[in-house]
């Protein structure tokens, strides 16, 4: 009887998804909600941009910005505009939210751009709430 209701849970689909990518689209889910007052689409003056993030050893995610909306999205985009390497899933949500220096965290060997650099520079202004008067424009 026991291995019949084990059966039994396998078919109803909470076993056939990843609990890590669960675990992340929630985690990105609480960030579009949190994120929503601090953005500030206004320094990057593009009509699309697609930030993908991939970690050493976590999941990796994207950051779709459209006009004045943007979306945290689990996996990986096919039409990204810059790849970001970063170390972990920390280092990226304080380089977003500024209690991590994004010099300090590319000397470091904790943060890295491919692609466009400008846009590596303008992310990090995209969400903070502190003095954004001195953020790169990107012209291009």
């Amino acid at each position: 009887m026991h291995s019949i209701s084990a059966r039994s849970r396998l078919t109803t689909g909470n076993y056939n998804k990843n609990p890590m990518q669960k675990h992340l689209s929630d985690i990105l889910q609480n960030k579009n909600l949190a994120y929503k007052k601090q953005f500030n689409p206004g320094f990057l003056q593009r009509p699309l941009t697609i930030f993908q993030f991939r970690f050493k050893a976590e999941a990796s995610f994207y950051l779709k910005i459209s006009g004045d909306r943007f979306n945290f999205a689990a996996g990986l985009h096919n039409n990204r505009t810059i790849m970001l390497d970063i170390s972990d899933h920390a280092t990226c949500w304080g380089l977003l939210e500024g209690s991590i220096d994004g010099m300090e965290a590319f000397m470091a060997g904790n943060y890295r751009a491919d692609g466009n650099i400008i846009l590596s520079q303008i992310l990090l202004y995209l969400f903070k709430h502190n003095d954004t008067s001195t953020a790169p424009n990107d012209n291009t």
